[in-house]
């Protein structure tokens, strides 16, 4: 390998934050401020709903509340739960005993979501970029 030749490891200058919803099996329903609906297909199946309206934050599965924070202090941009036993995880998946669902929001200036990331047991399940 050349002196002058490009690093095959480094991060490519293209790779930019291109707008979208990254997900190889989860499709956005819904968005609006401060709210999102994603179906998700695999490696569970359900309707995950973030909505962080009128001072509180909550997630839901199917209508059923798995996370829940009053934020009028502060908003979370990182939150982690466990999915509830009810949902059936495909073994496929990885370590089915890791239930533990993580969301991560990227606000920008007037509490617009500028990112939405969700995963379970560490591997990504759904990327959004505004």
């Amino acid at each position: 390998m050349e002196k002058s030749d490009p690093n095959p490891f480094s991060v490519s200058t293209d790779s930019s934050l291109q707008r979208g919803a990254y997900a190889d099996h989860a499709v956005l329903l819904r968005r609006s401020f401060l709210f999102r609906v994603i179906d998700i297909q695999e490696p569970f199946t359900g309707r995950l709903t973030y909505s962080g309206w009128r001072f509180r934050q909550i997630v839901e599965i199917d209508g059923r509340s798995c996370w829940f924070r009053i934020s009028w202090l502060k908003i979370h941009s990182k939150f982690d739960f466990t999915l509830p036993t009810s949902i059936a995880v495909e073994p496929s998946w990885g370590d089915i005993e890791n239930r533990t669902v993580s969301v991560e929001i990227g606000f920008s200036r007037g509490l617009t979501i500028r990112r939405f990331r969700i995963w379970l047991g560490g591997r990504i399940l759904y990327d959004e970029i505004n």
